[in-house]
């Protein structure tokens, strides 16, 4: 293997801008291209955001295009396409591609599967956790993004040192984030937000799991001390309608504004004076990477990943999740403390260069594809 560059494909479920999907753009830019040949494939046909960018980054994309949840003829694509591409490392993301990609390797020359898990065990659905448990053991190695994710899969299924389990952190090119300008000039312009106003952002899909319910409602309280708080709401997803016609029934129509898909969240995020986060679930979210790496203060509830990657009172505010009461009080803290929301982000923005850079994260995956693909760990597939 040493002297031929080792073929590794990036397998997920789809390319939309999800948080594990930018990490394979972001570390698309700093991949050693000496060593490895990398591609991707993607199974859902409607979520390709990202599958230009990642072209233009030099990674050569596949669609699977399944339609169906049930229809097995993307994993049948998937095998001949491990095959016909002659694929030595199988890097999955999510528990779907996981699953699909450990039975669709089988009979090809595969030669190890690594499997990413975002997500603490918890909050999967059942059969997701049935399915993924039994096939489970097929992986060569796990890579956990948090210590908490780590403790989640440790406490759901008996590891036994195979397959490998260890965390390497997400990361995020801290450097090219911190060249974002915070000028908020253009955010106010085109959102109609009043000059005066302060912004507070919160970037995350409209699923359960994000409690933009609990959000609302601090809003709620926030607004009625200062109506001049404008709360910006980035992201789509199933409960999207949902939460636009609660905010409405709050009264909150003037002071929360829903952008949609942007592609340039982070750019919204850097022109913001605070980033909000009310998760019930995370794993260790790219969004408050990308707050800590444009300098922007972030205030999160206290959840999966979270502790792990800010000190409360240190790098950021956390509070208990599902609490919008005590959510509403720190917001409106910090927004009336710029000397501490400064100091926080300050000490944010050298805790994400010190430990949450991608370079770290593409550093240390590789390191594991060139063990299990030169034989180093045992890697032979149950």
């Amino acid at each position: 293997m040493s002297n031929t560059r080792i073929n590794v494909m990036w397998l997920i479920k789809g390319l939309g801008s999800g948080g594990a999907e930018n990490l394979l753009l972001s570390a698309a830019r700093h991949l050693d291209r000496d060593r490895f040949n990398y591609s991707v494939a993607y199974f859902l046909p409607w979520k390709d955001a990202l599958v230009e960018d990642l072209e233009s980054a030099g990674i050569s994309t596949t669609c699977l295009n399944l339609r169906r949840s049930y229809d097995l003829r993307p994993w049948l694509s998937l095998n001949r396409k491990l095959r016909k591409g002659r694929i030595d490392v199988l890097h999955a993301h999510l528990p779907y591609a996981g699953i699909a990609g450990r039975i669709a390797s089988k009979f090809t020359p595969v030669k190890a599967i690594v499997y990413s898990e975002h997500n603490v065990w918890e909050r999967y659905h059942r059969l997701t956790h049935f399915a993924n448990k039994m096939t489970y053991r097929w992986n060569d190695a796990v890579v956990a993004v948090s210590e908490d994710v780590e403790k989640s899969i440790r406490a759901g299924i008996k590891v036994n040192d195979h397959p490998r389990l260890g965390t390497i952190a997400n990361g995020v090119d801290v450097h090219q984030l911190s060249l974002i300008t915070k000028d908020q000039g253009w955010l106010k312009a085109e959102l109609g937000i009043p000059a005066e106003n302060r912004i507070v952002t919160n970037v995350a899909n409209f699923t359960p799991k994000k409690r933009h319910i609990d959000l609302l409602r601090a809003a709620r309280k926030v607004v009625d001390e200062s109506p001049d708080i404008s709360f910006v709401l980035v992201g789509q997803g199933p409960l999207l309608e949902e939460t636009k016609a609660a905010a409405s029934e709050m009264g909150l129509d003037g002071n929360v504004f829903f952008t949609g898909l942007r592609s340039d969240a982070r750019e919204i995020i850097a022109a913001s004076d605070l980033f909000v986060l009310s998760s019930q679930f995370e794993g260790m979210p790219v969004s408050v990477l990308e707050a800590m790496s444009t300098r922007t203060p972030v205030l999160s509830t206290r959840v999966g990943g979270l502790p792990e990657m800010i000190v409360d009172g240190e790098e950021g505010r956390l509070v208990d999740p599902g609490e919008p009461e005590k959510l509403a009080a720190s917001i409106t803290a910090l927004l009336n403390d710029s000397t501490l929301r400064s100091s926080l982000a300050e000490r944010a923005f050298s805790r994400a260069q010190s430990e949450f850079d991608v370079q770290n994260m593409v550093r240390k995956t590789e390191e594991l594809y060139l063990e299990l693909a030169e034989g180093k760990l045992v890697g032979a597939h149950a």
